[in-house]
């Protein structure tokens, strides 16, 4: 069987959606908000909102047409998708449109730059923003109906889920800082006054992760002896301003790492990172085999406002190499206190 990348192989290889039939209830339940016998009493406004997470698919049409096919299918519970970065292979000259030749999606799948999005040559030179603009986001059109933060060729924009109350703000961790910085103050703020709940999402970790919860959407591998404490990003202290400030932040979600993060950086900003859709086995917690579930690796995340619930669960590979289970978990992000993981 061929191991060739970027390659459309579905006739070989079993449907995403018959290898991960055991988790179709926790699709259906992370839709769901308490029945109307509770609502009497609660009296809950807003509907979960519930998409799908992933990153750092480095130009494998094969994996990015799979995951199309999961969210097509359960395209009744899920509004959206995010790829939070590393859209393109090494560099930028490895690059597969995925919007012109993947699968069509029946729901909008938004994008983010990665690290890997801005170089050129194997040299890693970063490149211009027009170049990874053009490779990234000159698929958009209206109907994505994003507000981007003004300037020439922005990869920085947000959106409002006034059915969820949720604001989703999406970050450029390489180009245009200082001008993002202001944008996100004010962003948050007015997010604050409104009482709206915001989700971040950028390519890196904002900081790093303290393993706050002891989950198993955590990495055991010990990266911090093997890579050294990461940057701290600048969006870092503005959103825990944010916090301090009495704003809701749910969760910032980020790729890059290739493996599970789940837990606090010492400002105390959630981080949620999902492992990469890819199977290279050199960056990831856990055997990834083309044929079997391990092939695939992609979060469902559900956000329900109304019990301050943060929910995950794991499509594909749903172990580690300590066979810990990664197969969901719900969060009080409220109380910031875990209700269930397995």
């Amino acid at each position: 069987m061929t191991k060739e990348r970027g390659v459309n192989q579905m006739s070989e290889l079993k449907g995403i959606v018959e290898l991960n039939k055991d988790v179709e209830s926790l699709i259906i339940q992370g839709a769901a908000t308490r029945t109307s016998f509770f609502n009497k009493k609660f009296d809950d406004k807003f509907k979960p909102l519930q998409f799908v997470h992933f990153s750092d698919v480095h130009a494998v049409l094969e994996l990015w047409n799979r995951i199309v096919d999961y969210i097509n299918y359960y395209s009744d519970y899920i509004d959206f998708a995010i790829h939070t970065g590393d859209y393109c292979g090494a560099q930028q000259e490895l690059f597969v449109d995925f919007y012109m030749y993947g699968n069509r999606c029946k729901r909008l799948i938004y994008n983010c730059v990665g690290n890997h999005d801005t170089v050129t040559t194997d040299k890693w030179i970063r490149n211009t923003k027009k170049s990874a603009y053009d490779l990234l986001f000159s698929h958009c059109t209206s109907n994505y109906d994003l507000n981007f933060l003004e300037c020439d060729y922005s990869m920085t924009y947000y959106k409002d889920f006034p059915d969820s109350n949720i604001r989703l703000i999406v970050l450029d961790l390489y180009y245009d800082i200082d001008l993002q910085c202001t944008w996100l103050k004010n962003l948050l703020e007015d997010a604050r006054q409104k009482g709206l709940c915001v989700i971040t999402a950028m390519h890196e970790p904002s900081d790093f992760v303290n393993d706050t919860y002891g989950v198993t959407f955590h990495t055991k591998n010990d990266y911090l002896t093997l890579l050294g404490r990461p940057e701290k990003m600048p969006y870092e202290p503005i959103i825990a301003d944010f916090i301090a400030q009495g704003g809701c932040h749910i969760c910032n979600l980020v790729g890059h790492e290739h493996h599970d993060l789940f837990g606090l950086t010492d400002s105390g900003v959630l981080n949620v990172a999902v492992p990469s859709a890819t199977d290279w086995d050199g960056w990831c917690d856990g055997k990834r085999i083309r044929g079997t579930r391990t092939y695939d690796c992609f979060n469902v995340v559900s956000v329900d406002t109304n019990m301050g619930l943060l929910k995950i669960t794991r499509v594909g590979n749903n172990r580690d190499i300590f066979l810990r289970s990664q197969r969901s978990l719900c969060f009080d992000y409220v109380n910031k206190k875990v209700i269930f993981n397995d």
